[in-house]
């Protein structure tokens, strides 16, 4: 695990040119006095399950969103908060230049972790509460799936001096159970995706 120091994490920058999400909220600017926070990245799996740990070079799903496209869904566990509501933001990073390619953000209310009240996770009654990055369609020439990505997860505590961030590498990856279903995330997942690629023949 990877801890950023908070005078490295560049709040002040929301997105980069690549940035899929043009509306995350702004991250309130931090007291003097900044408590580093420790940060373990999740990859949700379903509503009132435990979250997937994850580990350097494990892959991530890729999950068809409602408005069309699929998303990652990614949470955190977290240990050193003095309250319960965070802004996370999640970024996949080129694992050659460092330069973010997608990135979304969230206010979402933590709860402590069953068995380990030192350490708090996202509600995980409800997906709205992990981030989702909007990684298809691809419309860039670039590699995406089951490609290595680092996966940046930032914490900053809304209503206390918490910080922290972590780093791995992860590789996206579709891993419907419906062949049809994999076929399109496939399709939508590949380089330099145009509108009606995946269409269904008539």
């Amino acid at each position: 695990m990877h801890k950023a120091a908070w005078l490295a994490l560049g709040f002040g920058v929301l997105a980069s040119a690549a940035c899929k999400n043009g509306s995350d909220p702004e991250p309130k600017p931090k007291p003097d006095v900044v408590v580093v926070l420790d940060v373990l990245p999740g990859d949700f799996v379903a509503e009132k399950q435990p979250m997937k740990m994850l580990v350097d070079g494990d892959s991530v799903k890729l999950v068809a969103a409602p408005q069309g496209g699929h998303v990652i869904h990614v949470g955190a566990r977290v240990r050193g908060l003095a309250s319960d509501t965070v802004n996370i933001r999640t970024r996949l990073r080129n694992p050659k230049s460092d330069a973010i390619q997608i990135e979304e953000a969230r206010d979402v209310v933590m709860r402590p972790v069953d068995g380990q009240p030192e350490w708090m996770e996202p509600d995980l009654r409800s997906v709205s509460q992990v981030t989702h990055i909007p990684a298809c369609p691809n419309y860039d020439a670039v590699v995406l799936l089951d490609a290595p990505w680092i996966l940046e997860v930032i914490i900053d505590e809304i209503d206390g001096p918490g910080l922290g961030s972590a780093r791995i590498e992860v590789k996206p990856a579709c891993e419907q159970s419906d062949a049809s279903a994999e076929a399109r995330c496939q399709c939508e997942c590949e380089p330099d995706y145009v509108l009606g690629k995946c269409a269904a023949p008539p």
